[in-house]
């Protein structure tokens, strides 16, 4: 009590003063903006598979801390709490996990509100103290004090963006909050940011006091527990020079390596590069590869859509520090994204954990926890502990796989071969090379394509180091034979070095995009209608194409015929690329210029070195 009373004492007496830039110290102003581009800043993290707990979803290891619980309502508690996590810890090791992420501790709205409980955390009253219904401070000590033991990392998730329903902190503060009501119009970036989500209140962040007020939470928590970072809440509601402040107080405090992993709930890869560099976090939750691995693998969509993903990954800080996932607490389950497929989601899981970036599993991940993010939570169910489970034993494997060898984990990702149902990857260091193929089928299938990187002259056939079936070298080809919906993954002998000049290579076409050369390629259309005065264009993913732009930096397509268009480009070797036509065409009676858009999805091309220097599509107007 006498701590919290200084603290007040504190902000009162000081923070009224503070204002603007005055509101950094001199020696935040000292701190350097934290290098996002070639630094070893938090590489370290690139050989982490984290683990997020839902604290009260996770299990119950002190019952004297139970409060109104039932495990079978959805909206209040279930018991779980930090104790249950300590005795599960070496559950977690048996999976092979090297860190967790941990879901709000601080002290909760009390009661429900409407239905719901706060057994999430996400509704905060007290930014000082633990919660009684998941523990005390001391058993969080003894959890930070038993992961440090295992050699594993702490992620404590940071709620700044608003408070609990009807906190008393609200009354005594209510100048600290946003008066513009709730978000309306979720596609407006400024309502985003000063309204509030589902009526919780919202900070004010773009306020001095509020910005000094986090410094201090942020501060207070590290010093306690000397954690390895923050997951934080609802990066798009709030302003990015809050972030910047908060980012560089954090890693003053924390450390260089002191993860600050945001959490900006979008698919558009360009705007999370702008939000992580504008916000100067050290990465973010990748969800546009999300997305697109919804679409490939849970709604078997086209396996191009991810090597065209993949392909934006040069425009990032570090591919490498994104943190990717299959779901999480505010998303369907995979697997039931999946229609419950366990095959389809097995593909998932082996492509989460074969690929570049860090990967992040929700508990439950490991045995096909089901659920859908609706109405009720059913998203967040207790979780269940099978270790006799094939989904349990796949994803231990893979773990396993991808901590025994440095290249998964840090390895270069290269683009090998993709088609409608097939995708072929590597992953490549100096000294040693990965290969993954996977058929995304419903069939069985032969996958053969060429094969660009130099292995062992005796070494003519691969074993899977996990997977199906062996694979076949000749004549700078790879051939296989996958069941449906399999995978394999291939780690080819090799010396130390003996991929140094491919690595270099690879790595030459990823930082300039152009060092392999370029290549004349045309974009042809053919439609089967068009309205009389109508113009064709077409814009895409890139710089060539437009960036998507459907004004003056669209791509016009050139007649060739009463029904074929055509535009001829010059592209990189290499690139792969999205892009879609429309055209424009008067309107009869104001004579303004309408646009119409294709329908359906985006074509994919490929700039190949050798083969077809056309992509043909096809318009049927309807």
């Amino acid at each position: 009590m006498m701590r919290k009373l200084f603290v007040a004492i504190l902000l009162s007496v000081f923070l009224p003063c503070l204002t603007g830039s005055d509101a950094v110290t001199a020696a935040e102003k000292r701190i350097q903006k934290p290098t996002v581009a070639g630094s070893d800043t938090c590489d370290s993290w690139k050989d982490q598979i984290l683990y997020f707990v839902l604290i009260d979803r996770f299990y119950n290891g002190n019952r004297s801390n139970d409060h109104e619980v039932d495990e079978k309502d959805l909206e209040g508690f279930h018991g779980g709490d930090i104790a249950g996590l300590i005795e599960k810890l070496d559950y977690l090791d048996r999976l092979g996990v090297t860190g967790i992420w941990l879901s709000p501790f601080f002290t909760n709205r009390p009661d429900r509100f409407y239905k719901q409980h706060a057994y999430h955390g996400y509704w905060p009253h007290d930014f000082w103290t633990v919660d009684r219904r998941f523990g005390t401070e001391e058993e969080l000590v003894e959890l930070r004090h038993q992961l440090q033991k295992r050699n594993h990392k702490l992620l404590l998730d940071m709620v700044v963006n608003h408070m609990g329903y009807n906190a008393p902190f609200i009354q005594t503060n209510p100048d600290w909050f946003n008066a513009g009501g709730e978000i309306k119009n979720w596609s407006d970036k400024e309502e985003l940011v000063n309204r509030s989500i589902f009526g919780l209140p919202d900070f004010a962040s773009q306020k001095p006091v509020v910005k000094t007020f986090f410094r201090l939470v942020a501060r207070t928590w590290i010093e306690k527990l000397r954690p390895d970072g923050f997951r934080l809440d609802a990066v798009k509601h709030v302003p990015a020079d809050f972030w910047r402040d908060f980012n560089a107080n954090a890693r003053r405090v924390g450390g260089k390596d002191f993860l600050l992993l945001g959490e900006y709930l979008n698919g558009d890869p360009v705007e999370t590069r702008q939000v992580w560099n504008d916000g100067e976090f050290s990465t973010l939750f990748d969800f546009p590869l999300y997305y697109t691995m919804k679409a490939v693998f849970a709604a078997g969509g086209d396996c191009r859509q991810l090597a065209s993903r993949l392909y934006y990954d040069r425009n990032y800080p570090d591919a490498g520090l994104l943190a990717t996932f299959l779901d999480n607490h505010d998303l369907d389950r995979f697997i039931t994204s999946c229609g419950g497929d366990r095959q389809k989601y097995a593909l998932a899981l082996a492509f989460l954990l074969t690929s570049r970036g860090v990967p992040v599993l929700t508990y439950g991940n490991e045995n096909g926890l089901e659920g859908v993010h609706g109405k009720l939570p059913e998203n967040r169910r207790s979780m269940v502990f099978d270790e006799d489970n094939e989904l349990y034993r796949l994803t231990r494997d893979l773990i396993a796989l991808r901590r025994g060898n440095d290249v998964l984990r840090r390895g270069l990702q290269c683009h090998i071969h993709a088609d409608e149902t097939a995708l072929v990857y590597g992953r490549l260091t100096p000294d040693a090379l990965a290969v993954v193929v996977i058929n995304n089928g419903d069939q069985p299938r032969e996958i053969a394509c060429d094969f660009p990187f130099a292995t062992a002259k005796k070494q003519k056939i691969l074993e899977p180091a996990l997977g199906a079936n062996r694979a076949l070298l000749r004549q700078g080809r790879l051939e296989t034979f996958l069941p449906a919906k399999s995978f394999a993954v291939y780690l080819p002998a090799s010396e130390p070095g003996f991929y140094e000049k491919a690595f270099r290579h690879w790595q030459r076409r990823y930082h300039h995009e152009k060092s392999w050369g370029m290549k004349k390629f045309t974009l042809k259309l053919k439609v089967d209608y068009l309205p009389e005065k109508a113009q064709m264009f077409v814009t895409g993913n890139c710089s060539e194409l437009g960036n998507w732009d459907s004004g003056r930096k669209a791509v016009p397509m050139l007649p060739v015929a009463d029904d074929e268009f055509e535009a001829p480009l010059k592209m990189p070797l290499g690139k792969i690329f999205e892009c879609k036509c429309f055209y424009r065409v008067p309107d009869e009676k104001t004579g303004k210029m309408n646009t119409v858009w294709m329908e359906g999805d985006n074509f994919i091309g490929e700039v190949r070195e050798t083969g077809s220097e056309y992509l043909h599509m096809s318009w049927q107007i309807k």
